[in-house]
């Protein structure tokens, strides 16, 4: 296949950090992104397949207004930086090679995982007339449009109408190990949950704010994951306003309680 050329990105995988997933994001998502969304310096970036095995990504720097032009040649003049189309971009160079009819390029991953190392090198696939990077980048020959475009799409959620009913802010009031006497209890920490009304939610603790994926009631009975690093689930009750939740088995001694209550 003939990738020698420049080539524009569609579409890009990044981190969603509201829910710590890889997800996908259109050239245009990423325009209209906030500006210190820390992807968005990869919108409208330039991909050029060069003879000789290098492939330039080029991302396009957003200059502060008011910069004095002296600076910019300076940037120039190290290199950290190229003029291009009446713009500032940095440029970063892969290395590319082409195997048994097949495109590869180097990723820049390095290291081992379980004492093996890791191959850096990853097959080009072909979606229509774009082209896949890594599992990173969509890309279109320039002047063309993307016959796809690859979107993370995500789903919509319908809770029960118990869940729903459940919905609402609820104020922490303490916390114990299950083995401990009632009168072991930690209140030291301010923490509380609110759960949205289609089953998703945020958990406030530990100076922390942390995603509620997913929870739900049935017949009383709640369960509830938070993700940040990990995930972790939670299982308990809910009696009128009063929110039990155990991040481990009830009757286990070494499981902690938080008790709520709706506000």
């Amino acid at each position: 296949m003939d990738v020698i050329g420049k080539w524009k990105l569609v579409s890009l995988k990044g981190m969603d950090f509201a829910t710590f997933e890889q997800v996908w994001r259109s050239n245009e998502e990423l325009l209209a992104a906030d500006d210190d969304d820390m992807y968005k310096m990869m919108a409208d970036a330039m991909f050029e397949f060069k003879d000789g095995g290098i492939l330039s990504v080029c991302s396009k720097v957003a200059v502060p207004e008011g910069t004095p032009e002296s600076e910019i040649e300076a940037a120039i003049a190290a290199g950290e930086v190229i003029r291009a189309d009446g713009a500032l971009w940095t440029v970063r160079d892969l290395a590319w090679k082409e195997e048994n009819g097949e495109i590869l390029v180097d990723s820049g991953e390095r290291g081992e995982v379980f004492g093996e190392a890791i191959d850096p090198w990853k097959k080009l696939e072909i979606a229509g007339n774009t082209l896949i990077i890594s599992d990173e980048y969509q890309v279109v020959r320039e002047g063309e449009l993307p016959s796809e475009v690859k979107k993370t799409v995500k789903e919509i959620k319908t809770a029960s109408p118990e869940t729903q009913a459940a919905a609402g802010i609820y104020k922490g009031l303490y916390t114990k190990f299950v083995g401990d006497g009632d009168d072991a209890k930690n209140t030291d920490e301010a923490f509380r949950l609110e759960l949205a009304p289609d089953g998703t939610g945020m958990s406030f603790r530990d100076d922390l704010e942390i995603k509620v994926p997913d929870w739900s009631v049935e017949d009383g009975k709640v369960k509830l994951t938070e993700k940040f690093l990990g995930t972790i689930d939670y299982t308990g009750t809910l009696d009128g306003n009063r929110l039990s939740l155990f991040n481990g088995e009830p009757e286990s001694p070494l499981t902690c309680q938080y008790v709520f209550e709706k506000e």
